[in-house]
């Protein structure tokens, strides 16, 4: 045996994927603990807001700064529920499904937010359908979050573009395209990890779900950001296995 095979066999996918699963596991726990630290004061501070609401009727500018209150209070609760979805998944319940009619759905269910910024949206499915095997709720919320993201980093009256393709071996594989800034080589390797954003006022959670999904279901995501311009995201997922 030779030096160099042990740091050989570090470097085998097994272990790759074992120690992914070790860090995705210390980051869910982190979730967790977040979320349980901050869900009792979050419901506290809605509570007085409501409660001062009520008593003080008469107060145009303290009105409005309770109101401000409880938006900030639902916005943290929002922000809770996403790390206790993240710290505390349910288990995927996978059935043979084509990813690509999921992608219609998310794209029709954010056809108010494409409006809003005047995004055209380009949707190319695999020429040879494919039937893998997926969680439509979660991997639905994937999606979402993948699309989100894309829409928030899209320049207004550009275009999205979403192209898959069905490989010989059943492996579906589909990029999501937008023109905005390209994103910098130092946050490319962090992209998908809980708490990280490049974006004022995001928590940094939409994106370590989505890997989160993709993952369980076996799959890969990636993000690139070639020749300064623009981001690809790039996800892939097994076939089906058959019944």
């Amino acid at each position: 045996m030779t030096a160099a095979e042990p740091e050989l066999r570090r470097e085998t996918p097994i272990t790759t994927r074992t120690l992914h699963r070790e860090r995705v596991k210390v980051s869910q726990n982190v979730a967790t603990a977040i979320a349980q630290e901050l869900r009792t004061p979050v419901f506290a501070i809605a509570s007085a807001a409501q409660l001062l609401r009520y008593r003080i009727t008469d107060d145009p500018l303290v009105d409005k700064n309770i109101g401000r209150i409880l938006r900030e209070a639902e916005r943290l609760n929002a922000l809770v529920a996403s790390l206790i979805d993240y710290g505390r998944p349910a288990p995927v319940r996978l059935v043979p499904g084509d990813p690509d009619d999921l992608w219609a759905t998310v794209i029709d269910g954010h056809r108010g937010a494409l409006e809003s910024k005047a995004l055209l949206m380009h949707h190319s499915p695999a020429q040879q359908r494919a039937s893998c095997g997926i969680d439509a709720e979660q991997l639905g919320q994937a999606w979402a979050n993948a699309l989100t993201n894309a829409i928030e980093a899209a320049p207004e009256g550009s275009d999205l573009r979403i192209t898959s393709t069905t490989s010989d071996d059943g492996t579906w594989r589909s990029q999501l395209h937008n023109d905005g800034p390209a994103v910098s080589p130092d946050a490319l390797p962090h992209a998908f990890e809980l708490l990280f954003t490049t974006k004022s006022g995001h928590a940094g959670i939409g994106l370590a779900v989505a890997h989160r999904v993709v993952s369980e279901h076996g799959g890969t995501i990636t993000l690139d950001s070639a020749d300064g311009f623009g981001a690809t995201l790039t996800l892939t997922l097994p076939p089906a296995h058959p019944v």
